[in-house]
């Protein structure tokens, strides 16, 4: 095999160059603490794609505590199709750097369900553990590690949901979640 050193692909020493480029397209977050989901709550969050970027939803975390303990199942959806109706703000997502333009995806945050939930399937589910105060589990769903595809959203008409199965909360049932996702152009 010839090293060519003329283009660009070698150092002076004959050493592969290697450039790491994870870390350089616009990353966002968001995270809310300690919020009161509806008695049965289905989706608690989505993430909507965007009309002129590519998003890649890199991870969620859901933790939760309640006065009386119990578990609920979290599931992330992939929606194909929008929610409808439902009460819900819409939180604005942080940079992961300043200089990054402002995000194009869209987050809705529910708490009184969405009358019509968009079709979808389940990509991932866990248990949650809501244990008393100090004592509440965590589940994370990692989409972006051991070289994994992250999740991705093309167009505006596909989401991921943080789902709570319609299950009733615990007595005082509280729910923390984080979210982290990028955009690009691809």
């Amino acid at each position: 095999m010839s090293r060519d050193l003329n283009m660009g692909n070698y150092d002076a020493s004959g050493n592969l160059k290697v450039t790491n480029v994870e870390g350089l397209q616009s990353t966002y977050g968001y995270a809310a603490v300690a919020i009161t989901p509806a008695a049965t709550p289905t989706d608690l969050l989505t993430i909507s794609g965007s009309a002129t970027k590519t998003v890649r939803v890199k991870s969620v975390t859901v933790s939760g505590q309640a006065t009386t303990a119990g578990s609920m199942d979290v599931s992330i959806v992939k929606r194909t199709a929008v929610n409808t109706a439902g009460t819900a703000s819409a939180p604005v997502p942080g940079k992961f750097d300043s200089s990054d333009a402002a995000a194009t995806a869209a987050l809705a945050q529910y708490s009184a369900n969405a009358t019509a939930l968009g079709a979808g399937v389940v990509i991932a589910t866990k248990k949650l553990n809501l244990g008393l105060a100090g004592a509440g589990g965590s589940v994370t769903f990692d989409f972006a590690t051991r070289n994994d595809k992250a999740l991705i959203l093309r167009g505006a008409t596909q989401a991921l949901a943080i789902n709570l199965n319609g299950q009733a909360v615990p007595a005082g049932g509280t729910i923390t979640y984080a979210v982290e996702f990028e955009e690009d152009n691809s």
